[in-house]
């Protein structure tokens, strides 16, 4: 979805409200994570001293960016793509590969929450080294980043699958008649 557009139903109004959250956020935080590693480094070059806690908090909070950071990508559709080769094709192989595309999105990120709930449950009675919490609550930015880009993932892809057989409605129709054709 581009964020040129209004969007169209409640689901798309959520889901642009989200995105936007998720951008404040993750600005928010990155500023947060610079400035924590930038502490950290003057502090081991001035006084030679250096904070577990604050490489830890660095770490967890730069997860959280790098995770849920990636759900606004998802949602204005700016992740990744190898349009050069892709626009070289026909408009319904142009389809069929961004159709494919979302599943696999749709896949990774399922098996990356998974993943994650695997872990929080695996570690939940671990106790940190350094928090005053269970191992497992690390893998949480991780695991709620994952959840959020599978449901975008899961709207991209219900987008994807209707393009395509929107797609395929309109190659059965006849030019002159508009009367559909028999498959």
């Amino acid at each position: 979805m581009s964020s040129e557009r209004e969007p169209r139903t409640r689901l798309d109004s959520l889901f642009k409200t989200l995105s936007n959250v998720i951008l404040g956020l993750s600005v928010f935080l990155f500023v947060l994570v610079v400035v924590m590693n930038g502490w950290e480094a003057a502090a081991r070059f001035f006084f030679s001293a250096s904070s577990i806690y604050t490489v830890e908090i660095s770490l967890v909070l730069a997860s959280v960016v790098y995770f849920v950071g990636y759900a606004h990508l998802l949602h204005e559709d700016e992740d990744v793509r190898m349009a050069y080769f892709v626009r070289k094709l026909s408009l319904r192989n142009q389809r069929l590969i961004d159709a494919f595309n979302e599943l696999a999105t749709v896949v990774f990120f399922g098996v990356l929450a998974y993943g994650c709930w695997g872990y929080l449950t695996l570690t939940s009675g671990i106790p940190h080294v350094l928090f005053p919490f269970h191992q497992g609550y690390v893998a949480l930015p991780a695991m709620v980043g994952a959840v959020i880009c599978l449901l975008m993932s899961l709207k991209r892809l219900s987008a994807a699958a209707l393009k395509l057989f929107e797609d395929r409605a309109k190659a059965n129709v006849h030019p002159a008649s508009g009367l559909r054709s028999e498959p």
